[in-house]
């Protein structure tokens, strides 16, 4: 019978083994010879063969989810957060601060894009005294469906007949390197507001949808105040997005409270039917999907004081009254059983999302 092999002790460890540790594992057999002899003997010994390669595990690359990609837009936003900052600041941007070629804005980058008088050619500097030429207006490109020659002409259109106006380059050598420019500070100001205009989506399930996806936390993170209610910390962009971010979280409140995250209840509640020209027109065609026949999150939103409102007057009549003369709580669930604020508002008949006169 094969004696076992001690711990640690395999074919795969034994061929990689050196003098000392064969030594320690041959305690049981004759300790002289070299390396080679007492790998053997120890071979021989456990019945081990050194004949197979020992196998090496598979060395697998990260698995991209959506954890990666969150730290990848995450390094992103970080860095126009920082450039953003330092260009209101007055301070350059370098985006490779070890690049011989980094030394000037990043903006000024785009001229490498441009056509130049040396043929077209693209420069990689922007310290010559390099000139831009501005080509005639191409005719508008006519697409035509299943034409790859005409998606390809989209992109690539052909040269223009006429002749070409060259014009000097607006961006002085000296100061390539120098202070930010201007169309820097507008580009990124235009960037602010560009995210700020994706951020506006409408209906009342995408606006649901929106802020599940904490994009709307996001907004409220990077540009509110550090603590509620502390506004002289916000950003100084936080005018433009607090309304946007306040009344999505006001309906999202209206969601998770009052109807305690019932999104079936929640939009059957605030759903609306559709006009009954609207509904002829429909028969004959697909059904639709989108959020036309729900309320409109703002009017809901603008209706949560009116619905207070009535509700507090609702409670101050005699029938809620206990018998120590205040609000009783038993009496108001007796009436209303399990419905929420606003389904009494509905019942008593004060529902509405146009402000009285």
């Amino acid at each position: 019978m094969t004696p076992q092999p001690p711990e640690g002790l395999s074919a795969s460890s034994l061929i990689t083994a050196k003098g000392a540790e064969l030594k320690f594992w041959i305690k049981v057999l004759n300790v002289s010879g070299n390396v080679d002899t007492l790998r053997a003997n120890l071979a021989t010994y456990y019945g081990l063969d050194l004949t197979i390669n020992p196998r090496t595990e598979a060395i697998t690359a990260p698995t991209v989810n959506e954890d990666i990609r969150d730290r990848q837009w995450a390094d992103l936003a970080a860095m126009g957060v920082e450039w953003r900052d330092k260009v209101r600041a007055g301070i350059q941007f370098k985006l490779l601060t070890q690049d011989k070629h980094s030394a000037f804005p990043i903006l000024s980058a785009a001229q490498d894009l441009l056509p130049t008088k040396n043929n077209g050619a693209p420069t990689r500097s922007v310290h010559s005294n390099s000139e831009l030429k501005i080509l005639p207006t191409a005719a508008p490109v006519k697409l035509q469906s299943g034409s790859g020659h005409s998606s390809m002409s989209a992109i690539n259109p052909p040269a223009p007949t006429q002749p070409s106006v060259t014009i000097p380059s607006t961006i002085n050598p000296s100061s390539a390197a120098g202070p930010v420019s201007q169309l820097e500070v507008a580009a990124l100001d235009d960037l602010s507001t560009a995210i700020a205009g994706l951020e506006r989506c409408e209906g009342l399930q995408a606006i649901i949808q929106q802020i599940e996806s904490g994009a709307v936390k996001a907004i409220r993170d990077r540009y509110g105040p550090s603590k509620p209610g502390h506004r002289g910390t916000a950003d100084a962009s936080w005018s433009k997005y607090s309304n946007l971010v306040s009344k999505r979280e006001r309906l999202h409140r209206i969601l998770i409270q009052d109807f305690e995250g019932d999104k079936e209840r929640f939009f059957g509640f605030f759903s609306v039917p559709p006009p009954a020209a609207k509904k002829r027109k429909r028969a004959a065609n697909e059904p639709t999907t989108s959020d036309e026949h729900f309320r409109s999150f703002r009017k809901i939103v603008e209706a949560v004081p009116w619905c207070e409102a009535d509700l507090t007057a609702e409670r101050r009549k005699d029938q809620y009254l206990g018998a120590d003369g205040n609000f009783s709580e038993a009496l108001w669930s007796g009436q209303w059983k399990t419905m929420n604020s606003w389904e009494v508002w509905r019942e008593i008949g004060r529902e509405r999302y146009v402000k009285e006169k």
